[in-house]
């Protein structure tokens, strides 16, 4: 789990459900990954976006993200 760098902490974890305002209007996935920018090492959310072909990501800083809902773990495995 990370903390992202923001005025308030947000956890943010592999399996997390988020949602996320892009210019495209609010759209909505799976965390899969999370990688820093080459560049200017921003640390960036890897999304399997929802209403999609399977397996289009996107990049989303993780500033950009807007509501998140904790990944359950499955009956019998620890969380």
């Amino acid at each position: 789990m990370l903390t992202t760098s923001t005025d308030s902490p947000r956890q943010i974890a592999l399996g997390d459900r988020v949602t996320f305002d892009t210019d495209e209007g609010y759209q909505a996935g799976t965390v899969n990954d999370l990688r820093r920018d080459v560049g200017n090492g921003e640390l960036h959310a890897w999304v399997e976006l929802d209403h999609q072909w399977p397996g289009l990501f996107r990049a989303v800083p993780l500033a950009a993200i807007e509501a998140v809902k904790k990944a359950v773990a499955p009956f019998g495995c620890p969380a």
